[in-house]
């Protein structure tokens, strides 16, 4: 394996600098992008104009379209405090505007940065945990527009298309005290676009094993309604859908040879839709009032893994209501205001009624009467679960002296499941369902930010107060009992602190702590009341995170254009993670696991050769263990947590030129790349244990043209061209080579 990487290291090393002695030559200006070239050839005073630099000034509110209502997009003050924090903060922005014209998916773009993994088990619509820093799953948060996605029906992280992403932002082992959210070991935003008004942006991408993406937004303002205001309204939407019947290994068969079986996935079809409306009322008293509605249904067939599954499925719908009011200098001068209340029901079915029952992948029994899929113990299910979300979020920032300003933010959330099973409960004569429950929490954030000598020291002190109350279903040891509902309050505090100094210009040094909390969900809580029981005592997830980074900006120097490196050490001690380990022959809760600690380092290198050819790479190494002995678990003090990539790097070049075949054209070839060091399948006791999930380097291809101004497009892309086999989620084997081809469509 160790020569595999040097070979394959020498290779990118070879290709890079040949590239770079073909294309080398000085330049005064930088075109990385389409949105880089049009500012050098679209006058100021332009409609169609596209600014796409972070730092450069938020467009005005009548200028912003809500993309994804029931997320609505990021208001201005929000995007201020952001802009003005991110210096301090340990965070990565991905520049998602650049991918609008591709059929990449927000897990394929986040993969991409350092210190990132995500872990998916399946295709489109399958379950995707995003790994940072080593820690994955519910310690990382995901975020719309500062809003925790949890609280938003059935919306998956790839359900949003990504030409109604603005930005992408990774925090690692921090969440900032503004998100008004807890969570342990990082977490994700995504920003959406604020699009012009009278407008229409319109997608169609189509995909290997029968995938399809279709995304549509449309706004029209209306100008001076009633003493000045403006009206602006508007629809968007998307469509998904994938067969997803790729082959894949599974290292729950073996073959004669006693290798892992190739299947073919012929139950993984996976359909999701969401229609967004809305309207906002613009320079009345308040700068912005915004009222939208959403409907959004799902349905996907539940692939098996270790046996084979012919019918069991999952579906569901849910309706979101957003109302939202924002408004600068309110009351007092440099006083900004910003508050957003949402309403969402859904239900969600398990539907596993099935005659047939597969030991395996090969061998099934027929039943005379209904015994499901999903258990071994022949259950089967008709779950449907009733959820309601009430959310409010405030945010509030003043600026009280030129370099202090200070954030409030407060989330309030009340959420209520209602689960039923008429099937499996009539069968076996008690509830299989698990009983109502609902949370009651609030997150208030309060951070301090401080600048000195002209912006050069910066300082962000942050605290969080947590609080949840939640009434749960405390299932008996003896499933014949009728449950007990208790009521737990968790009540906890987190902080940290952010420092960024530069020492000349285009170098500066950043230094973080957070001791981050993570509550229980209500999943956890909750359990489903056959394989996952209730959870009455269970503890927040406790983090104490630090980072230590060195950010170099270089933009005058010999031969290139621009020459870009941010690196990092990091550390981190968890506490109490909340963990499930099932078994086929009893109902059991999340429990906390002993501590854990992690390190690691980071690196993420780019140059911009000349206005023509981009090369970037990034690496990650991270070391997770298990502190002390579990004697109830086996697990060995100093043990290497299993099933999380050691040591990975990502590369990619672009070659990119304008006014080709006709002016304002723009077209981009593209090349990346992933290697990922073997890892342990289970617990490391042994350097010698032969259970490993193999190395793996990936390359894709693409390109991309646009006319007019960018406002048409087109598309193709190869990934993992070289059709090598990738392994996921305990040694699975994810999708080969697979192609996509896009058409955008843009009209302002």
């Amino acid at each position: 394996m160790k020569k595999m990487f040097i070979y394959k290291a020498a290779t990118l090393a070879l290709i890079f600098a040949t590239v770079g002695a073909v294309s080398v030559r000085a330049q005064d200006d930088e075109i990385t992008s389409i949105d880089d070239f049009l500012e050098e050839t679209v006058p100021e005073n332009s409609e169609s104009a596209n600014v796409s630099n972070s730092d450069a000034p938020a467009q005005t509110s009548a200028s912003g379209v809500t993309q994804l209502d029931e997320l609505s997009v990021e208001s201005e003050i929000e995007a201020e405090q952001a802009k003005q924090a991110k210096k301090a903060e340990s965070v990565a922005t991905i520049d998602a505007a650049e991918m609008q014209n591709t059929s990449k998916t927000v897990s394929k773009a986040v993969n991409s940065a350092s210190g990132v993994k995500v872990r998916k088990s399946g295709g489109m619509g399958s379950e995707g945990k995003v790994n940072i820093r080593g820690m994955e799953g519910k310690n990382i948060k995901v975020l719309v527009n500062g809003v925790p996605v949890e609280t938003q029906g059935n919306l998956g992280l790839d359900d949003i298309p990504i030409d109604q992403i603005a930005d992408i932002e990774v925090y690692k082992g921090y969440v900032p005290a503004r998100f008004a959210t807890d969570g342990a070991g990082g977490a994700i935003n995504i920003i959406t676009k604020k699009r012009p008004a009278n407008s229409i942006d319109a997608s169609y991408s189509l995909s290997s094993f029968n995938t399809h993406k279709a995304s549509v937004t449309a706004s029209h303002l209306i100008d001076s309604i009633v003493g000045g205001a403006g009206l602006e309204v508007g629809v968007s939407g998307y469509f998904n859908h994938s067969d997803n019947d790729y082959k894949f290994t599974s290292p729950y068969m073996k073959s004669s040879t006693g290798g892992d079986t190739s299947i073919v996935r012929d139950h993984d079809r996976y359909t999701s839709y969401n229609v967004q409306a809305f309207a906002n009322l613009m320079n009345a008293w308040f700068d912005q009032v915004s009222l939208g509605v959403s409907y959004g249904a799902f349905e996907k067939e539940i692939q098996g893994d270790v046996n084979r599954i012919v019918d069991a499925m999952s579906e569901g719908y849910n309706f979101g209501a957003t109302f939202g009011l924002d408004k600068k200098n309110i009351f007092v001068k440099d006083l900004n205001l910003g508050n957003h209340f949402s309403f969402g029901y859904g239900e969600n079915k398990v539907i596993d009624t099935s005659r047939v029952h597969c030991r395996n992948w090969y061998s099934c029994d027929t039943a005379k009467k209904n015994v499901g899929e999903l258990s071994s113990m022949g259950l089967p299910k008709l779950r449907t679960v009733q959820s309601y979300d009430f959310n409010d979020l405030l945010n509030l920032d003043y600026q009280f002296f030129k370099n202090q300003i200070v954030y409030w933010n407060t989330l309030f959330r009340y959420h209520k499941e209602d689960p039923e099973d008429d099937v499996g409960s009539e069968m076996v004569g008690f509830n299989t369902a698990g009983f109502p429950g609902k949370t009651i929490s609030v997150t208030t954030g309060l951070s301090l930010e401080d600048n000195f000598f002209d912006s050069r020291l910066q300082n962000l002190l942050g605290f969080k107060f947590h609080y949840l109350k939640a009434e749960i279903s405390n299932t008996s040891t003896s499933l014949l009992q009728q449950a007990s509902v208790e009521s737990n309050d968790y009540t906890d505090f987190s902080y940290d602190e952010s420092l960024m100094f530069r020492i000349v210009k285009p170098l500066s040094i950043k230094g973080s702590y957070q001791h981050a909390v993570r509550l229980p969900t209500p999943d956890e809580l909750f359990g489903d009341g056959v394989r996952v029981s209730a959870a009455t005592n269970l503890k927040p997830e406790e983090a104490d995170n630090f980072n230590v980074g060195l950010s170099l900006d270089l933009q005058e120097i010999p031969l290139f254009a621009r020459f870009r490196f941010d690196g990092d050490v990091f550390y981190s001690y968890y506490k109490n993670r909340i963990h499930y380990m099932g078994t086929s022959q009893m109902s059991v809760p999340y429990f906390n696991m002993d501590p854990i600690r992690g390190w690691g380092y980071e690196g993420d290198a780019k140059l911009d050769v000349n206005e023509w050819v981009l090369l970037g790479t990034n690496w990650t190494f991270q070391d997770l263990r298990n502190i002390d002995y579990n004697a109830k678990q086996g697990i060995l003090e100093d043990a290497i947590i299993p099933n999380i990539p050691r040591f990975f790097m990502n590369y990619m070049a672009e070659f990119h030129m304008g006014d080709i075949l006709n002016k304002n054209d723009f077209v981009k070839f593209w090349w990346a790349a992933n290697y990922t060091d073997e890892y342990y399948y289970g617990w490391k006791v042994s350097s010698r244990q032969s259970r490993k999930i193999d190395a793996s380097f990936t390359q894709d291809l693409g390109i991309e043209y646009s006319v007019w101004e960018n406002k048409l497009a087109w598309s193709f892309e190869v990934d993992n061209f070289m059709d090598e086999t990738v392994y996921d989620k305990y040694g699975e084997s994810k999708p080969g080579r697979t192609f996509a081809t896009k058409i955008r469509y843009s009209f302002r």
